[in-house]
């Protein structure tokens, strides 16, 4: 499966899940846009994956993740153990001194420069963080 189509199936299903429609998710793009993402026909950019997270309610890593899941047939359990070893294992040969990110309590951490992102506005966002905690 395509990352593409993964994604449209993410995108539909925490869609309908949520009980919203695609004129819902408009606020953030227009409804064509959002009917060719759940078709496959488009990628969304990191934007607009956190734009969709808002009124999706949950963090763009989780769509990211649950993407990358439903594409490779791997547990979200898996996906996001490796992602924290993979995380230590920068944090531990210094590949992560000249980003926001540090390590504490053998967790990572983003510092975040501005609001969260359930309070910021997607249309006033350039740029996301992520925030990887346990």
């Amino acid at each position: 499966m395509s990352l593409k189509n993964a994604f449209a199936g993410v995108l539909k299903a925490m869609r309908a899940g949520r009980g919203l429609t695609q004129r819902n998710l408009a606020e953030v793009s227009s409804r064509t846009y959002v009917s060719k993402l759940e078709r496959g026909q488009s990628s969304p950019t990191l934007e607009m994956i956190t734009a969709l997270s808002g009124p999706l309610n949950v963090n763009p890593l989780t769509l990211v993740a649950i993407t990358l899941c439903a594409e490779s047939g791997q547990s979200v359990k898996a996906l996001l153990r490796r992602t924290q070893d993979e995380l230590e294992d920068l944090a531990h040969n210094g590949v992560l001194k000249g980003v926001t990110i540090s390590s504490s309590d053998e967790s990572l951490v983003v510092r975040p420069t501005t609001k969260s992102s359930s309070n910021r506005s997607p249309t006033n966002s350039l740029q996301e963080e992520f925030c990887f905690a346990e």
